[in-house]
Protein backbone atom coordinates (compact mmCIF):
# COMPACT_ATOMS: atom_id res chain seq x y z
CA UNK A 1 0.00 0.00 0.00
CA UNK A 2 3.15 2.20 0.02
CA UNK A 3 2.59 5.23 -2.12
CA UNK A 4 -1.13 4.55 -2.50
CA UNK A 5 -3.39 7.50 -3.00
CA UNK A 6 -5.15 8.25 0.33
CA UNK A 7 -8.25 9.44 -1.50
CA UNK A 8 -8.57 6.19 -3.46
CA UNK A 9 -8.07 4.20 -0.28
CA UNK A 10 -10.79 6.14 1.47
CA UNK A 11 -13.14 5.62 -1.50
CA UNK A 12 -12.51 1.86 -1.55
CA UNK A 13 -13.16 1.67 2.17
CA UNK A 14 -16.47 3.45 1.72
CA UNK A 15 -17.49 1.05 -1.04
CA UNK A 16 -16.52 -1.97 1.05
CA UNK A 17 -18.42 -0.59 4.04
CA UNK A 18 -21.51 0.00 1.87
CA UNK A 19 -21.35 -3.54 0.47
CA UNK A 20 -20.90 -4.95 3.95
CA UNK A 21 -23.80 -2.89 5.28
CA UNK A 22 -26.00 -4.00 2.40
CA UNK A 23 -25.12 -7.65 2.96
CA UNK A 24 -25.99 -7.26 6.64
CA UNK A 25 -29.30 -5.51 6.16
CA UNK A 26 -30.69 -7.29 3.07
CA UNK A 27 -33.56 -9.60 4.08
CA UNK A 28 -33.08 -13.31 3.64
CA UNK A 29 -35.73 -13.39 0.90
CA UNK A 30 -33.44 -11.15 -1.20
CA UNK A 31 -30.28 -13.16 -0.71
CA UNK A 32 -31.81 -16.66 -0.44
CA UNK A 33 -35.52 -16.75 -1.24
CA UNK A 34 -35.72 -20.55 -1.06
CA UNK A 35 -34.44 -20.55 2.50
CA UNK A 36 -36.74 -17.71 3.56
CA UNK A 37 -39.87 -19.21 2.03
CA UNK A 38 -39.51 -22.92 1.23
CA UNK A 39 -41.55 -24.03 -1.77
CA UNK A 40 -43.33 -26.76 0.19
CA UNK A 41 -44.92 -24.07 2.36
CA UNK A 42 -44.95 -20.98 0.14
CA UNK A 43 -45.45 -19.66 -3.35
CA UNK A 44 -43.00 -16.78 -3.43
CA UNK A 45 -41.58 -14.46 -6.09
CA UNK A 46 -39.11 -11.59 -5.97
CA UNK A 47 -38.98 -8.79 -8.54
CA UNK A 48 -37.16 -5.48 -8.77
CA UNK A 49 -38.09 -2.00 -9.87
CA UNK A 50 -36.94 1.58 -9.92
CA UNK A 51 -39.41 2.46 -7.19
CA UNK A 52 -41.71 0.82 -4.68
CA UNK A 53 -44.83 0.86 -6.89
CA UNK A 54 -43.15 -0.64 -9.97
CA UNK A 55 -41.44 -3.34 -7.91
CA UNK A 56 -44.68 -4.35 -6.19
CA UNK A 57 -46.57 -4.40 -9.49
CA UNK A 58 -43.89 -6.57 -11.05
CA UNK A 59 -44.03 -8.97 -8.10
CA UNK A 60 -47.84 -9.26 -8.22
CA UNK A 61 -47.78 -9.86 -11.97
CA UNK A 62 -45.09 -12.51 -11.51
CA UNK A 63 -47.17 -14.23 -8.85
CA UNK A 64 -50.22 -14.18 -11.13
CA UNK A 65 -48.13 -15.82 -13.87
CA UNK A 66 -47.34 -18.70 -11.50
CA UNK A 67 -51.08 -19.43 -11.51
CA UNK A 68 -51.37 -18.76 -15.26
CA UNK A 69 -54.22 -16.39 -14.44
CA UNK A 70 -55.88 -14.42 -17.23
CA UNK A 71 -56.02 -11.24 -15.17
CA UNK A 72 -58.00 -9.15 -17.64
CA UNK A 73 -60.85 -11.57 -18.27
CA UNK A 74 -61.09 -12.70 -14.66
CA UNK A 75 -61.11 -9.09 -13.44
CA UNK A 76 -64.37 -8.55 -15.31
CA UNK A 77 -65.86 -11.73 -13.85
CA UNK A 78 -64.75 -10.80 -10.33
CA UNK A 79 -66.17 -7.29 -10.64
CA UNK A 80 -69.54 -8.57 -11.88
CA UNK A 81 -69.61 -11.15 -9.11
CA UNK A 82 -68.71 -8.58 -6.46
CA UNK A 83 -71.28 -6.10 -7.75
CA UNK A 84 -74.09 -8.64 -7.63
CA UNK A 85 -73.05 -10.00 -4.26
CA UNK A 86 -72.95 -6.47 -2.87
CA UNK A 87 -76.17 -5.22 -4.40
CA UNK A 88 -79.07 -6.48 -6.47
CA UNK A 89 -81.50 -3.72 -7.26
CA UNK A 90 -82.40 -2.10 -3.95
CA UNK A 91 -81.75 -5.28 -1.96
CA UNK A 92 -78.52 -6.06 -0.19
CA UNK A 93 -77.38 -9.64 -0.56
CA UNK A 94 -75.81 -11.16 2.54
CA UNK A 95 -74.34 -14.11 0.70
CA UNK A 96 -71.68 -15.71 2.90
CA UNK A 97 -68.83 -14.25 4.88
CA UNK A 98 -66.05 -15.42 2.55
CA UNK A 99 -67.85 -14.18 -0.55
CA UNK A 100 -68.54 -10.82 1.09
CA UNK A 101 -64.92 -10.43 2.14
CA UNK A 102 -63.72 -11.28 -1.34
CA UNK A 103 -66.28 -8.93 -2.90
CA UNK A 104 -64.98 -6.11 -0.72
CA UNK A 105 -61.40 -6.86 -1.78
CA UNK A 106 -62.43 -6.70 -5.42
CA UNK A 107 -64.26 -3.40 -4.98
CA UNK A 108 -61.27 -1.75 -3.26
CA UNK A 109 -58.55 -3.15 -5.54
CA UNK A 110 -57.36 -1.41 -8.69
CA UNK A 111 -55.55 -4.51 -9.99
CA UNK A 112 -57.72 -7.52 -9.36
CA UNK A 113 -55.90 -10.80 -9.89
CA UNK A 114 -58.20 -13.01 -7.88
CA UNK A 115 -55.36 -13.84 -5.53
CA UNK A 116 -56.28 -13.71 -1.86
CA UNK A 117 -54.05 -13.88 1.18
CA UNK A 118 -51.09 -12.33 -0.63
CA UNK A 119 -48.34 -10.96 1.61
CA UNK A 120 -45.89 -8.39 0.28
CA UNK A 121 -42.59 -7.00 1.51
CA UNK A 122 -40.34 -4.32 0.02
CA UNK A 123 -36.67 -3.54 0.56
CA UNK A 124 -34.50 -0.81 -0.99
CA UNK A 125 -30.83 -1.51 -1.60
CA UNK A 126 -28.06 1.03 -1.11
CA UNK A 127 -27.83 1.55 -4.88
CA UNK A 128 -31.51 2.53 -5.01
CA UNK A 129 -32.76 -0.72 -6.51
CA UNK A 130 -36.10 -1.71 -4.97
CA UNK A 131 -36.86 -5.37 -4.29
CA UNK A 132 -40.40 -6.64 -3.77
CA UNK A 133 -41.53 -10.01 -2.51
CA UNK A 134 -45.06 -11.32 -3.06
CA UNK A 135 -45.94 -14.60 -1.43
CA UNK A 136 -48.81 -16.85 -0.44
CA UNK A 137 -48.78 -19.42 2.32
CA UNK A 138 -49.96 -22.63 0.69
CA UNK A 139 -51.86 -24.03 3.68
CA UNK A 140 -53.56 -20.80 4.76
CA UNK A 141 -54.52 -19.66 1.26
CA UNK A 142 -55.68 -23.12 0.21
CA UNK A 143 -57.99 -23.17 3.24
CA UNK A 144 -59.50 -19.85 2.24
CA UNK A 145 -60.03 -20.82 -1.39
CA UNK A 146 -61.60 -24.08 -0.24
CA UNK A 147 -64.02 -22.13 1.96
CA UNK A 148 -64.99 -19.80 -0.88
CA UNK A 149 -65.48 -22.70 -3.27
CA UNK A 150 -67.73 -24.53 -0.81
CA UNK A 151 -69.78 -21.38 -0.16
CA UNK A 152 -70.16 -20.65 -3.85
CA UNK A 153 -71.22 -24.23 -4.48
CA UNK A 154 -74.07 -23.61 -2.04
CA UNK A 155 -74.90 -20.31 -3.76
CA UNK A 156 -75.08 -22.04 -7.16
CA UNK A 157 -77.19 -24.89 -5.80
CA UNK A 158 -79.69 -22.48 -4.23
CA UNK A 159 -79.88 -20.46 -7.44
CA UNK A 160 -80.56 -23.64 -9.42
CA UNK A 161 -83.30 -24.56 -6.96
CA UNK A 162 -84.83 -21.11 -7.38
CA UNK A 163 -84.87 -21.59 -11.14
CA UNK A 164 -86.44 -25.04 -10.84
CA UNK A 165 -89.25 -23.60 -8.71
CA UNK A 166 -90.05 -20.94 -11.34
CA UNK A 167 -89.63 -22.60 -14.76
CA UNK A 168 -89.84 -20.61 -18.01
CA UNK A 169 -89.68 -17.28 -16.20
CA UNK A 170 -87.33 -14.33 -16.26
CA UNK A 171 -86.70 -14.99 -12.56
CA UNK A 172 -85.37 -18.45 -13.38
CA UNK A 173 -83.21 -17.11 -16.20
CA UNK A 174 -81.70 -14.38 -14.01
CA UNK A 175 -80.97 -16.86 -11.21
CA UNK A 176 -79.15 -19.18 -13.61
CA UNK A 177 -77.32 -16.28 -15.27
CA UNK A 178 -75.94 -15.21 -11.92
CA UNK A 179 -75.16 -18.83 -11.08
CA UNK A 180 -73.08 -19.01 -14.28
CA UNK A 181 -71.17 -15.90 -13.22
CA UNK A 182 -70.54 -17.36 -9.77
CA UNK A 183 -69.43 -20.59 -11.42
CA UNK A 184 -66.93 -18.75 -13.65
CA UNK A 185 -65.36 -17.15 -10.60
CA UNK A 186 -65.41 -20.43 -8.69
CA UNK A 187 -63.80 -22.30 -11.58
CA UNK A 188 -60.88 -19.91 -11.30
CA UNK A 189 -60.76 -20.37 -7.53
CA UNK A 190 -60.50 -24.11 -8.15
CA UNK A 191 -57.63 -23.61 -10.61
CA UNK A 192 -55.79 -21.41 -8.11
CA UNK A 193 -56.40 -23.93 -5.34
CA UNK A 194 -54.92 -26.75 -7.40
CA UNK A 195 -51.68 -24.78 -7.76
CA UNK A 196 -51.52 -24.24 -4.01
CA UNK A 197 -52.56 -27.81 -3.18
CA UNK A 198 -52.11 -30.41 -5.92
CA UNK A 199 -54.36 -32.86 -4.08
CA UNK A 200 -57.32 -30.52 -4.71
CA UNK A 201 -57.47 -31.72 -8.33
CA UNK A 202 -59.43 -34.72 -7.14
CA UNK A 203 -62.06 -32.57 -5.39
CA UNK A 204 -63.96 -30.88 -8.22
CA UNK A 205 -67.01 -28.67 -7.52
CA UNK A 206 -70.38 -30.42 -7.58
CA UNK A 207 -71.91 -28.07 -10.18
CA UNK A 208 -69.45 -29.23 -12.86
CA UNK A 209 -68.11 -26.06 -14.41
CA UNK A 210 -69.25 -22.65 -15.63
CA UNK A 211 -70.06 -23.96 -19.11
CA UNK A 212 -72.45 -26.49 -17.61
CA UNK A 213 -74.33 -23.79 -15.70
CA UNK A 214 -74.22 -21.40 -18.65
CA UNK A 215 -75.88 -24.08 -20.80
CA UNK A 216 -78.69 -24.31 -18.23
CA UNK A 217 -79.20 -20.53 -18.39
CA UNK A 218 -79.35 -20.60 -22.20
CA UNK A 219 -81.87 -23.43 -22.16
CA UNK A 220 -83.98 -21.50 -19.64
CA UNK A 221 -83.89 -18.44 -21.89
CA UNK A 222 -85.13 -20.44 -24.86
CA UNK A 223 -88.06 -21.71 -22.79
CA UNK A 224 -89.33 -18.16 -22.22
CA UNK A 225 -91.85 -16.99 -24.82
CA UNK A 226 -92.97 -13.39 -25.32
CA UNK A 227 -96.04 -12.42 -27.36
CA UNK A 228 -95.51 -8.97 -28.88
CA UNK A 229 -98.45 -6.72 -29.65
CA UNK A 230 -97.82 -3.16 -30.83
CA UNK A 231 -100.60 -0.68 -31.49
CA UNK A 232 -99.94 2.00 -34.10
CA UNK A 233 -97.10 0.04 -35.68
CA UNK A 234 -98.32 0.36 -39.27
CA UNK A 235 -95.11 -0.92 -40.86
CA UNK A 236 -94.39 -3.51 -38.11
CA UNK A 237 -91.00 -1.91 -37.47
CA UNK A 238 -91.45 -1.77 -33.71
CA UNK A 239 -92.70 -5.35 -33.60
CA UNK A 240 -89.61 -6.49 -35.47
CA UNK A 241 -87.37 -4.40 -33.22
CA UNK A 242 -88.86 -5.92 -30.06
CA UNK A 243 -88.63 -9.40 -31.55
CA UNK A 244 -84.98 -8.86 -32.48
CA UNK A 245 -84.24 -7.53 -29.01
CA UNK A 246 -85.60 -10.60 -27.25
CA UNK A 247 -84.25 -13.22 -29.67
CA UNK A 248 -80.74 -11.79 -29.41
CA UNK A 249 -80.98 -12.61 -25.71
CA UNK A 250 -82.10 -16.17 -26.57
CA UNK A 251 -85.73 -15.55 -25.57
CA UNK A 252 -88.49 -16.57 -27.99
CA UNK A 253 -90.88 -14.20 -29.72
CA UNK A 254 -94.16 -16.13 -29.98
CA UNK A 255 -97.43 -15.60 -31.80
CA UNK A 256 -99.47 -17.20 -29.00
CA UNK A 257 -99.15 -19.38 -25.93
CA UNK A 258 -100.84 -19.88 -22.58
CA UNK A 259 -97.60 -19.73 -20.61
CA UNK A 260 -96.10 -16.80 -22.51
CA UNK A 261 -95.36 -13.30 -21.35
CA UNK A 262 -97.17 -10.56 -23.29
CA UNK A 263 -95.55 -7.29 -24.27
CA UNK A 264 -98.14 -4.61 -25.06
CA UNK A 265 -96.76 -1.50 -26.75
CA UNK A 266 -98.17 1.68 -28.25
CA UNK A 267 -96.43 3.80 -30.86
CA UNK A 268 -97.64 7.32 -31.55
CA UNK A 269 -96.22 9.74 -34.12
CA UNK A 270 -97.32 13.35 -34.46
CA UNK A 271 -96.09 16.49 -36.13
CA UNK A 272 -94.43 18.95 -33.79
CA UNK A 273 -94.73 22.62 -34.65
CA UNK A 274 -91.75 24.49 -33.22
CA UNK A 275 -92.08 27.58 -35.40
CA UNK A 276 -89.24 26.62 -37.73
CA UNK A 277 -90.21 26.97 -41.37
CA UNK A 278 -87.17 25.14 -42.74
CA UNK A 279 -87.14 22.07 -40.46
CA UNK A 280 -90.07 19.72 -39.99
CA UNK A 281 -90.30 17.88 -36.67
CA UNK A 282 -92.08 14.66 -35.75
CA UNK A 283 -92.50 13.57 -32.15
CA UNK A 284 -92.66 9.91 -31.23
CA UNK A 285 -94.05 8.28 -28.10
CA UNK A 286 -93.33 4.63 -27.35
CA UNK A 287 -94.93 2.97 -24.33
CA UNK A 288 -94.65 -0.69 -23.34
CA UNK A 289 -95.82 -2.94 -20.53
CA UNK A 290 -94.89 -6.56 -19.92
CA UNK A 291 -97.37 -8.95 -18.31
CA UNK A 292 -96.54 -12.37 -16.93
CA UNK A 293 -98.48 -15.56 -17.62
CA UNK A 294 -101.03 -14.58 -14.95
CA UNK A 295 -101.71 -11.20 -16.54
CA UNK A 296 -99.79 -9.29 -13.89
CA UNK A 297 -97.82 -6.27 -15.07
CA UNK A 298 -94.17 -6.80 -14.18
CA UNK A 299 -92.40 -4.18 -16.26
CA UNK A 300 -93.28 -0.87 -17.91
CA UNK A 301 -91.42 1.59 -20.09
CA UNK A 302 -91.96 4.80 -22.00
CA UNK A 303 -89.85 7.13 -24.09
CA UNK A 304 -90.64 10.18 -26.21
CA UNK A 305 -88.58 12.55 -28.28
CA UNK A 306 -88.71 14.49 -31.52
CA UNK A 307 -86.69 14.32 -34.71
CA UNK A 308 -86.24 17.03 -37.32
CA UNK A 309 -85.53 16.82 -41.03
CA UNK A 310 -86.06 18.91 -44.13
CA UNK A 311 -89.34 17.16 -44.92
CA UNK A 312 -92.10 15.68 -42.82
CA UNK A 313 -91.60 12.27 -44.43
CA UNK A 314 -87.88 12.26 -43.62
CA UNK A 315 -88.59 13.43 -40.05
CA UNK A 316 -91.09 10.59 -39.63
CA UNK A 317 -88.50 8.06 -40.80
CA UNK A 318 -85.92 9.50 -38.43
CA UNK A 319 -88.41 9.27 -35.54
CA UNK A 320 -89.03 5.60 -36.33
CA UNK A 321 -85.29 4.96 -36.44
CA UNK A 322 -84.88 6.65 -33.06
CA UNK A 323 -87.65 4.49 -31.56
CA UNK A 324 -85.98 1.35 -32.97
CA UNK A 325 -82.64 2.40 -31.49
CA UNK A 326 -84.28 2.97 -28.11
CA UNK A 327 -85.53 -0.62 -28.18
CA UNK A 328 -82.38 -2.35 -29.39
CA UNK A 329 -79.63 -0.48 -27.57
CA UNK A 330 -81.06 2.58 -25.88
CA UNK A 331 -83.31 3.32 -22.95
CA UNK A 332 -85.60 0.28 -23.37
CA UNK A 333 -82.61 -2.08 -23.40
CA UNK A 334 -81.17 -0.45 -20.28
CA UNK A 335 -84.51 -0.49 -18.46
CA UNK A 336 -85.18 -4.14 -19.30
CA UNK A 337 -81.71 -5.22 -18.18
CA UNK A 338 -82.28 -3.35 -14.91
CA UNK A 339 -85.60 -5.16 -14.54
CA UNK A 340 -83.89 -8.54 -14.96
CA UNK A 341 -81.25 -7.60 -12.39
CA UNK A 342 -83.97 -6.65 -9.90
CA UNK A 343 -85.46 -10.14 -10.10
CA UNK A 344 -82.52 -11.89 -8.48
CA UNK A 345 -83.74 -13.79 -5.42
CA UNK A 346 -87.18 -12.11 -5.48
CA UNK A 347 -89.00 -15.24 -6.61
CA UNK A 348 -87.29 -17.61 -4.19
CA UNK A 349 -89.85 -19.59 -2.25
CA UNK A 350 -87.39 -21.19 0.11
CA UNK A 351 -87.40 -19.49 3.51
CA UNK A 352 -83.86 -20.70 4.09
CA UNK A 353 -82.70 -19.15 0.84
CA UNK A 354 -84.34 -15.83 1.66
CA UNK A 355 -82.77 -15.73 5.11
CA UNK A 356 -79.32 -16.58 3.82
CA UNK A 357 -79.34 -14.16 0.92
CA UNK A 358 -81.60 -11.20 1.50
CA UNK A 359 -81.34 -8.71 4.32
Amino acid sequence: MVGANPIKIAFLLCVLQAVAAQAQTAPLWVTNQGAAFPDKDWLSVVETGKDRASAQTAAMNALARVFKTDVQSMTRAYEEFAQTVSESGDKKIAAFSESQDFAQEVKTSSNVTGLVGVQTEVWTAADGMVYANARMNRKDCAARYTAMIRENEQVIQLLKQTAAENPATFEAFESLSFAANVAAVTDNFQSLLEVLDVSAAGRRPEYGNADTVRTLAQAEARSIAIIIQVEGDVSNRMSRAFSSFFTKRDFRAAASGDSAYVLYAILELENADVGNQRIKYVRYLLMATLEDRNGKEVFSFSVNDRQGQATESAARQRALQAAEAAINSGSFAAAFDAYLASLLFQSTRSHETRQRFIE
